[in-house]
C-alpha cells in the first residue's frame, strides 16, 4: 500500500507541473459486465476493426452507424463545450478509402461529426452541437455501434429560466440571483466534491472556509465558534432546520452532516432575520441531496488520506485515514428518494515538520458515521410531501494530549503532542457529538391562488467533550470532570406567498421553535487518575452543571416582492420576534471562590420588532446594482449565566435584568457584474448593534457585558474564462470591527471574532479527455489592531497555503487526487495563535502536506 501510495503522488505531481487545472462534466456509461468483456479483448490484444461508418438523418437528429468485425465495446462519453465525445476502446477504423470520416453540418442543429483512430487503440467520435452539446444513446449488436444523437437544448440565459441560478434561502422563496439585494453565495454539489477531497478531516468547514468571501478562514478545527460571518456568529441550517442553539458553546453545526450528503449550500452574508434568532452574521443553509430526474442511480466512494511532510511523518501508519460512501437515488414519477450513507477514519493529524498535532478542539483520530434518508411523493402538478431523517456521529480519541511542559519554556511555542496509550473511560460518555435530523414538508403550488409550505422538524445533538484535568485551575472539586450538553428542539414552519399582481406578491407566515438545554458533569475519581498516569478515568457521581431549561421562539413575518419596471425591483418586510425563557428552581455548582448557592426558577419573556428593505437595479443587460438595509438579532445564551450567576443573582425572575436581544443594523451596497466569460461582484457594508453581546468572568460570576459594535467591510469576487476549459479567479473580504468601552473609547474587537485579510485565488482547467486540474491559494494576512489597543495578547502572523486537486476517468469512474498544504508551509491558523497567547497548549500548528487518494463510480 505505502509504494502504490507513492506512485500516486509521483504522478499527480507530474500532472501539477503539466496542466493547472479543470471544469467539464464527464459522463460514465459503461456497466461493470461490458467493462469486464472489454478488459478481456484487451488482454488479448486484438482490437475491434470498424469497416464502415454511416450517417443517416432522422426525425429526432442522426444515426450514426458503426460497422465491425466483431463486437464493440461500450463507449465513454464525456461534454467538452458544446462536444459530445464518445471513445470506444480496443477498436480501430479499417476503413476502404483510408479517409478518417468528416461531416460538416449534418443538420441545422449539428456543427460537425467526425470518426478518428485515437492511440492505443481507440477510435473517438465527435459530435459538435452548434449552440448546446448534443446528446446519444448508444446500442451495440455483433457486427455494429448505434449511436442515436439528439441536438441539446440551447441554454440562452436570458430566455431559458433554468439557466438562471435560483436560490431559496436569501428571501425563502425561489429567487435569481441576480434579484436579490443582498450579498449571496452558492456552492454547489461539483465545487463541494473536488474540494472535499482535499480536507484531510472530511470537514465542511474547511470547505466552506476556502470558497465563501466573508467567511473566517478555516481553524481545522470540530467547532464553528469562531468561524464568524462578517464578524458575527451566523445561523446554520440542513433543509430549513436549525442547528444553532440558544446555547453556542463549542457548536458543531458543520460536524452535522458528511459532505457527500450535500446538494449545495447556500450563503447568505451580512445579518438576517429571515429564519428567526441567531442569524446576525448571515445564513448558512445546507441543502441535501436532490434524487437524479427519471432514473435510479447508484454511487460508490473509497479514499484515502496521509500526512506527507517533513521529518519522518511521511506516509506514516497513524496519520493514515480512510472513507466509504455508498448512495442510492432514483426518481420513478410520483415517488423520488434518496439514501446515503458514509462512514470514515480520519487519522493523526501531523505538522508541516513531521510532528503530532495534539487533540485539542481538533477533529484528528475520530471515527465519523453519516447516513441520509429521503422520500419525495408528489401526489399532482402542485402538491408534494417530502420525509426525511438524517443522522451524524462523530467518536473521538482522545489519547493525543497537549504536553503541559512547554509552559516551562520561554517564548510561545507550538503545542507539543504527548501520547497517554490505554486511556478508559469507566462509568463516563464516548467524547464526540451525535446529531438526529427529523424533516417534514408538504408544498402546494396553488391552494386559493397562492404558494403554501408547510414544515414540521425535529433535531437532537448532545455533545460530549474530553475529560479534563482542571485541579490545577481550582475549577471544581474534585476537579476532573467530563462535561455533556443535551440539546433538543422541536419547531414548524408555515409560509404563504400569495401574489397580488404580476409584478407584486407578499410572503407571509409564522415560525416556531422549542428547545430544551441541559448540561451535566461527571466526576472522576483522582486517586485513580494518578494513579494509572492519566489514563483511566473512573466515575465517582455527576451533576447538573447548567439547569434543565426551556426556551421558545416564535415569529411572525410579511415580506414584499414588488417589480416597478423591468430594472428596478423593491423588497422588504417585517418581523414580529417573542422569545421566552423558562427555568425550574437549581442549585449551582461552585467552583473557585463561589459556594454553592439556591437560585429560584421562573418564567420571563421580551419581544422585539424588526426591519428590512432592499432595491436592485439593472443598468445593462449584464450589470447590476443593489443596496439594503436589513436587521437581524440574537438572544443572550442564557445557560452561560444560569450555570455561573453573578454574586446578586438569585432569582430567574427578578435578577434577569439585561435579556434584550442582541439587534444588528446592516448597511450594504453593491454592483454584480455577468458577461459571457466574465462573473465579478463587490460589496461594502456597515453593521452596528447597540448591545453587543459579551461575557464578562470574575470569581463571582458571569454578567452579560453589552457593549456597542461595529463593522465595516469590503468583499469581492471575480471569475473569469478566457479560453475554453480554462478558468481562474479569487475573493477577497476585509474587516474591521471595533467595541465602546467604558470610557467611550472605541477598540479593536478581539482576533476570536475578527479575523485578518482573506484572499483566494484558483486556476483550474480540463483536458478533452476530462483530466481536470485545480490549483488554489489562501492568503490570511496580519492583523495587529486588537494587540495595539491591549485587547488580544498576542498579534496575528499572516500566513499562505496552496491546494493541488486533481482528477481522471477510470474505468467508468473517477480517481481523484489531492494535495493539501502543497508546499508544506509551518504555521498556526489565526484563532489558535490568540489562543496561544493565554494558554499556551492552545497554539497548535496546522496540519503540513497531506495527500489524499479517491476513487468514486456512478452506475
Amino acid at each position: 500500500m505505502r509504494q502504490q501510495l507513492i506512485g500516486l503522488m509521483l504522478l499527480g505531481t507530474v500532472w501539477a507541473i503539466a496542466i493547472p487545472s479543470v471544469t467539464a462534466q464527464e459522463i460514465p456509461s459503461k456497466t461493470l459486465a461490458e467493462w469486464i468483456a472489454a478488459q478481456q479483448r484487451t488482454a488479448q490484444n486484438v482490437p475491434v476493426q470498424v469497416t464502415g461508418v454511416s450517417v443517416f438523418e432522422t426525425d429526432t437528429g442522426l444515426e450514426v452507424v458503426l460497422e465491425t468485425v466483431g463486437q464493440l465495446s461500450q463507449p465513454t462519453t464525456s461534454v467538452v463545450g458544446n462536444t459530445l465525445i464518445a471513445d470506444i476502446p480496443n477498436a480501430v477504423l479499417n476503413l476502404p478509402d483510408a479517409q478518417e470520416p468528416q461531416f460538416v453540418n449534418p443538420t441545422a442543429e449539428i456543427a460537425s461529426l467526425s470518426v478518428t483512430n485515437l492511440p492505443n487503440n481507440q477510435i473517438r467520435v465527435a459530435i459538435e452541437g452548434v449552440n448546446a452539446p448534443p446528446t446519444a444513446q448508444v446500442s451495440t449488436a455483433a457486427q455494429e455501434l448505434i449511436l442515436t444523437v439528439t441536438p441539446g437544448v440551447t441554454a440562452d440565459i436570458t430566455e431559458d429560466e433554468e439557466a438562471i441560478q435560483i436560490v431559496v434561502t436569501a428571501t425563502r422563496t425561489e429567487e435569481a440571483v441576480e434579484d436579490v439585494p443582498r450579498s449571496v453565495t452558492v456552492v454547489e454539489r461539483e465545487q463541494i466534491e473536488q474540494q472535499v477531497t482535499v480536507s484531510q478531516s472530511r470537514n465542511l468547514q474547511d470547505i466552506l472556509g476556502n470558497l465563501v468571501p466573508g467567511l473566517a478562514p478555516t481553524t481545522q478545527s470540530n467547532n464553528n465558534t469562531n468561524q464568524t460571518l462578517r464578524g458575527r456568529q451566523v445561523q446554520v441550517l440542513i433543509d430549513g432546520v436549525p442547528l444553532r442553539s440558544n446555547l453556542t458553546n463549542q457548536p458543531r453545526d458543520f460536524r452535522s452532516i458528511d459532505p457527500d450528503s450535500i446538494e449545495r449550500v447556500e450563503v447568505v452574508r451580512g445579518p438576517s432575520a429571515i429564519y428567526g434568532d441567531g442569524g446576525t452574521g448571515g445564513v448558512i443553509n445546507i441543502i441535501t441531496r436532490r434524487p437524479p430526474e427519471g432514473e435510479i442511480l447508484s454511487t460508490v466512494e473509497v479514499g484515502v488520506n496521509a500526512a506527507a511532510g517533513g521529518g519522518n511523518s511521511f506516509l506514516l501508519g497513524d496519520s493514515f485515514g480512510n472513507f466509504f460512501k455508498y448512495g442510492l437515488a432514483g426518481d420513478q414519477g410520483v415517488v423520488d428518494f434518496v439514501f446515503d450513507f458514509s462512514r470514515s477514519y480520519t487519522g493523526g493529524f501531523f505538522d508541516a515538520r513531521g510532528d503530532r498535532i495534539p487533540q485539542f478542539a481538533q477533529d484528528s483520530d475520530a471515527d465519523t458515521l453519516s447516513v441520509l434518508g429521503k422520500i419525495g411523493f408528489d401526489f399532482s402538478e402542485d402538491q408534494r410531501l417530502q420525509i426525511s431523517a438524517s443522522y451524524f456521529e462523530a467518536n473521538e480519541n482522545f489519547r493525543i494530549i497537549s504536553d503541559p511542559i512547554i509552559e516551562d519554556i520561554p517564548g510561545i511555542q507550538y503545542a507539543r503532542a504527548l501520547e497517554v496509550p490505554g486511556i478508559e473511560v469507566i462509568g463516563g460518555n464516548e467524547a464526540g457529538n451525535h446529531t438526529t435530523v427529523f424533516n417534514v414538508s408538504y408544498t402546494h403550488a396553488n391552494l386559493l391562488g397562492s404558494r403554501v409550505q408547510a414544515q414540521a422538524f425535529y433535531r437532537n445533538g448532545p455533545v460530549s467533550f474530553t475529560p479534563e484535568d482542571l485541579r490545577p485551575f481550582d475549577f471544581v472539586d474534585p476537579g476532573i470532570f467530563q462535561s455533556t450538553i443535551e440539546r433538543e428542539l422541536f419547531g414548524g414552519r408555515l409560509q404563504v406567498e400569495t401574489p397580488f399582481s404580476s409584478t407584486l406578491s407578499v410572503l407571509w407566515g409564522a415560525d416556531y421553535l422549542d428547545e430544551d438545554i441541559s448540561q451535566v458533569i461527571t466526576f472522576f475519581d483522582p486517586e485513580v487518575y494518578d494513579a494509572t498516569n492519566r489514563r483511566v478515568f473512573q466515575a465517582i457521581g455527576t451533576r447538573s452543571y447548567m439547569p434543565p431549561h426551556n426556551f421558545t421562539n416564535l415569529g411572525l413575518f410579511a415580506q414584499a416582492q414588488w417589480n416597478l419596471t423591468d430594472a428596478l425591483r423593491v423588497s422588504g418586510g417585517i418581523r414580529y420576534e417573542r422569545f421566552a425563557l423558562s427555568v425550574d428552581d437549581y442549585t449551582t455548582v461552585g467552583f473557585g471562590l463561589t459556594p454553592d448557592r439556591a437560585i429560584a426558577g421562573g418564567d420571563v419573556s421580551f419581544d422585539d420588532v424588526l426591519f428590512n428593505i432592499g432595491a436592485t437595479y439593472n443598468l445593462t443587460e449584464n450589470l447590476s446594482v443593489f443596496a439594503s438595509f436589513a436587521q437581524g438579532f440574537s438572544a443572550p445564551t442564557f445557560g452561560t449565566i444560569l450555570r455561573d450567576p453573578p454574586e446578586d443573582f438569585t432569582s430567574v425572575t427578578d435578577d434577569f435584568d439585561v435579556i434584550s436581544p442582541q439587534l444588528v443594523n446592516s448597511y450594504e451596497i453593491g454592483v454584480r457584474g455577468n458577461w459571457a466569460n466574465i462573473q465579478a461582484s463587490l460589496a461594502g457594508f456597515y453593521n452596528e448593534s447597540e448591545l453587543g453581546i459579551g461575557f464578562e468572568e470574575s470569581p463571582l460570576g458571569t454578567r452579560i457585558a453589552r457593549q456597542p459594535q461595529r463593522f465595516i467591510g469590503l468583499e469581492g469576487t471575480v471569475d473569469w474564462q478566457p479560453i475554453n476549459n480554462l478558468a481562474l479567479g479569487g475573493s477577497v473580504t476585509l474587516l474591521r470591527g471595533e467595541f465602546e468601552n467604558e470610557d467611550g473609547d472605541y477598540l479593536a474587537i478581539d482576533g476570536f471574532t475578527v479575523f485578518p485579510p482573506k484572499l483566494t485565488a484558483y486556476v483550474q482547467h480540463e483536458t478533452d479527455f476530462g483530466w481536470r486540474n485545480r490549483l488554489q491559494l489562501l492568503y490570511v494576512g496580519d492583523r495587529n489592531a486588537a494587540f495595539d489597543d491591549g485587547v488580544d495578547p498576542v498579534p496575528v502572523t499572516g500566513y499562505t497555503t496552496l491546494d493541488l486537486i486533481s482528477s481522471i476517468p477510470l474505468l467508468g469512474g473517477r480517481l481523484s487526487f489531492s494535495v493539501e498544504n502543497l508546499l508544506n508551509r509551518q504555521y498556526a491558523p489565526f484563532l489558535n495563535q490568540v489562543n496561544g497567547g493565554y494558554f499556551e497548549p492552545g497554539n497548535v500548528a496546522a496540519r503540513g502536506r497531506t495527500i489524499s487518494v479517491n476513487y468514486s463510480i456512478d452506475w
